[in-house]
């Protein structure tokens, strides 16, 4: 009886051990959190090691990375209703600043700083002008204007979030 005790054991170690190891991949840092507080450890690409079933792991990506946002409905000044059917970004997370992003915007940050921030600033855009500006007059300077409009709210809030001007 003594030795299936053992074996037993070592088996529950050996699956307890293999759920605390992890892989962060390259072009990502890992960030933790305990019983839903933020850890202070970022770690490097590679293998790392967690306490399981009480620590979990998030990656966050710190290389550049494109983000859709789809299907924009604004109103122009006229009332017309006009729609975007997709807006890239292009940015990336400072590597830096991913602890203090994360601990205020969460891991999902880009929710907040891309993806609700192009529908608030197009819905802006297009109140204030009409059809003829959106489509035709200014539709070639809203690329500039987005990205200049996001990275000064990102900069104003120290996100560590870099737009670049290909939107």
């Amino acid at each position: 009886m003594k030795a299936a005790t053992l074996v037993a054991l070592i088996a529950f170690l050996i699956v307890v051990v293999q759920m605390g190891i992890h892989k962060i991949e390259e072009g990502h840092v890992g960030v933790y959190t305990r019983g839903g507080a933020l850890l202070d450890a970022v770690t490097e690409p590679g293998f790392h090691v967690k306490m399981p079933f009480l620590t979990n792991v998030e990656p966050i990506q710190v290389t550049m990375q494109t983000d859709s946002v789809m299907n924009i409905p604004c109103g122009t000044s006229g009332g017309v209703m006009v729609s975007f059917e997709k807006i890239e970004v292009v940015n990336r997370l400072r590597k830096e600043n991913v602890h203090e992003t994360v601990k205020n915007y969460g891991p999902h940050y880009d929710k907040i700083w891309i993806f609700d921030k192009i529908h608030h600033e197009i819905n802006q855009f297009c109140s204030r002008h009409s059809l003829q500006e959106v489509y035709i007059d200014l539709f070639d300077t809203l690329d500039d204007s987005l990205a200049k409009a996001l990275q000064t709210d990102c900069d104003k809030y120290n996100t560590g979030i870099d737009m670049t001007r290909e939107l």
